[in-house]
């Protein structure tokens, strides 16, 4: 039914029965190529996890890399019921947060009356308990992709941060265009007598704003010749930087380089308009007598165009500031439970009936401290139960972050007991038992917990004494608060994560062993393991990758400024000349001069400044937002960004005005 509701493209095979019997898989034309070469993978077999054979059935086009459902094989769903009997396959409690049903729906259906309904389906084909405490939604396929709740083997982008980082690259072309103005500016007075001479030999001001627009256009559409030189060229260096594999196929093809054509064309007609527009209106009688104005004229103007360059650049550079805070906040943030030195090993219930003697036979080294297995770890395969209180009538459901554990997690994961007592062997009992987190006990709002039981609500209603508390600990990243938690004890099913505590030192002889023993134990299957802390430092890629990415364009934003501010300070030294001669005649110092040309750039960052910081307050305010545990924003990343800006700004513009101090006046007094 999957290619019932999903177009593909058949390379191999027959659609119509595919995947109607178990353990039958169908390939993409990679792994198919992969695997089998160019013999033909079709009734071949593969063998998963080294364990299931399954036949290829089929042989299907690689799906399209920007989709949010990749996939290399389809296994049958029958295939499952190695672990669970067919019955138990087609009940709908069956299904969790791994689990996706999708449903083509006719095109005159309407989803919410068909959403209303699915109360009515879930008491009709699930247990009374499950139906009680479960619900199902609908989801559009079209919204998958921006959806961060339900990402499960799904590509998920944030629609917030592609927003986000568009505008900052919008931004850096508006500050772009802003340069392109100025220095055309600055270059105005050099085109004065073309300007004159053209109007007194007859042409008009339309065509002189006509020729100068055509200029800005041609340079604009070869900048993007350039940028696309340069893309190629930077791509590998920003795949890097954002943790994506774009090639130049998917930046560069058809329909977008036409909107980037087009884009080129606006930003050309947008950037020249200003100068085309100033240089047409010179009088040509005042061009020609050399008393041209074009100094004063629009001044103004271009302040605010060099304020609203630096504005940009303060916000992005206290954004950097507040992203780069808050990482190290997060990482150095205490979580209540120690996950250095701990090595995680993937599939352990390929041990089977083995795991307790696989357990001792690794005590036996002394670089190992404990082991534990469980069923979920924090961010590893977190599963979530349903309790309810026993007794005084209570019958409302409390969702519990539950961790499935064995008689060693408190000890390897250093959680601290609170009250009461963890999980002990000789207690038969305890196969009965729960431990929460102090977040659980606040939840349930239990007095003197240690007397209480809890019921799992479930196919089978089971009571559980309240034997311990332990520490809030976080299961979750930072972004959301501690959740209320349960542990309760694995027994006999076999766990399917083994944490080991390995003492720091010799790692990749402890790793040795681990691996050694796991093959030895497993018939040779493949050692899958992850460093607990690396593991959880995934939990903030986005935002790392966040923070590389805005340092990227806060440098680069602040480097095109720096060009504008450098197209100014040409045009203002040009500008005063004379002024800066006479002043020097009647005995200015070239440190004076200097701060005579400097004091209004000065006032210009100071300005930018008193917009940008509300601004960026506002916006770093909202970002901390999505974070349950952050820093507050600090008076000194506003002050070291200032400070940054002015230091650039002054050091950027004193290449002209050191220039403009240090002429001769009597070469500054013939000038013009």
């Amino acid at each position: 039914r999957f290619f019932k509701v999903f177009v593909t493209e058949w390379v191999r095979g027959d659609a119509a029965q595919a995947l109607d019997d178990s353990f039958t898989v169908i390939l993409t034309e990679r792994m198919a190529g992969k695997y089998f070469g160019n013999t033909g993978a079709v009734d071949k077999v593969i063998k998963l996890n080294n364990q299931y054979d399954l036949r290829v059935v089929g042989v299907v086009s690689n799906p399209s890399r920007r989709t949010s459902l990749p996939y290399d094989m389809l296994i049958s769903w029958k295939s499952l019921s190695v672990r669970w009997d067919e019955e138990r396959l087609g009940q709908w409690d069956f299904l969790d947060s791994d689990s996706q049903t999708f449903t083509l729906l006719p095109e005159s259906a309407k989803p919410q009356i068909l959403e209303e309904r699915l109360e009515q389906f879930e008491q009709k084909y699930m247990e009374t308990e499950y139906a009680e405490s479960w619900s199902f939604r609908l989801q559009p396929l079209s919204d998958i992709h921006f959806d961060p709740r339900f990402d499960s083997y799904n590509y998920v982008t944030s629609r917030k941060a592609l927003l986000s980082l568009s505008a900052i690259g919008l931004l850096i072309l508006v500050i772009a265009c802003i340069n392109f103005i100025n220095l055309t500016t600055a270059r105005s007075t050099q085109r004065a007598n073309e300007v004159g001479v053209r109007k007194v030999v007859g042409s008009s001001r339309g065509e002189l704003i006509r020729q100068f627009l055509s200029e800005s256009v041609i340079l604009s559409l070869l900048a993007f010749l350039s940028a696309l030189v340069f893309v190629e060229i930077a791509l590998p260096i920003f795949n890097n930087l954002i943790g994506k594999n774009f090639s130049s196929g998917d930046v560069l093809n058809g329909p977008f380089l036409l909107i980037l054509l087009i884009g080129a064309l606006a930003v050309g007609i947008t950037a020249g308009s200003y100068p085309a527009f100033l240089m047409a209106s010179f009088r040509p009688v005042a061009v020609l007598k050399g008393k041209i104005a074009a100094g004063i004229k629009g001044r103004r103007f271009r302040d605010a165009l060099v304020i609203f360059q630096f504005c940009a650049s303060i916000v992005l550079l206290i954004g950097t500031a507040v992203i780069y805070t808050q990482l190290h906040y997060i990482r150095n943030k205490e979580l209540g439970f120690d996950k250095e030195h701990v090595v995680v090993i993937q599939r352990a219930e390929k041990l089977g009936s083995q795991q307790l003697a696989f357990k001792n036979q690794l005590h036996q080294n002394p670089d190992i401290l404990s082991a534990t297995f469980t069923d979920s770890l924090p961010q590893i395969l977190l599963e979530a139960k349903v309790f309810q209180k026993e007794g005084e009538g209570s019958q409302e459901n409390n969702t519990l972050i539950t961790i499935t554990a064995d008689y060693d997690l408190i000890e390897t994961y250093g959680l601290e007991i609170l009250a009461g007592r963890y999980f002990e062997k000789e207690r038969s009992t305890d196969a009965a038992a729960v431990v929460l987190n102090e977040t659980a006990i606040k939840a349930l709002d239990i007095q003197d917990p240690l007397d209480k039981r809890l019921v799992l609500v479930g196919l089978k209603r089971k009571p559980m004494d309240i034997i311990g508390i332990i520490n809030d600990f976080h299961m979750e990243s930072l972004h959301a608060k501690i959740g209320p938690t349960a542990v309760i004890l694995s027994g006999q099913r076999p766990g399917v994560l083994l944490s080991v505590r390995v003492r720091p030192g010799d790692l990749p002889g402890t790793l040795g062993f681990l691996e050694d023993t796991w093959r030895e134990f497993t018939n040779n299957q493949p050692f899958e393991y992850v460093f607990f802390d690396d593991q959880f430092d995934l939990l903030y890629k986005a935002e790392v990758q966040a923070g590389k990415v805005i340092t990227a364009f806060a440098c680069l934003a602040v480097f095109v400024a720096c060009l504008g501010l450098l197209g100014l300070a040409s045009f203002t030294a040009n500008q005063r000349t004379k002024e800066i001669g006479i002043r020097k005649v009647l005995g200015a110092t070239t440190p004076g001069i200097l701060v005579l040309l400097n004091k209004d750039f000065v006032k210009r960052v100071l300005a930018a400044n008193l917009i940008a910081w509300p601004l960026a307050y506002y916006a770093t305010n909202q970002w901390l937002q999505n974070f349950a545990y952050r820093i507050r924003v600090n008076f000194w990343m506003f002050l070291a960004s200032a400070a940054v800006a002015l230091f650039i700004a002054l050091f950027t513009v004193s290449f002209q005005t050191i220039r403009a101090a240090q002429s001769d006046p009597v070469d500054s007094l013939r000038y013009e």
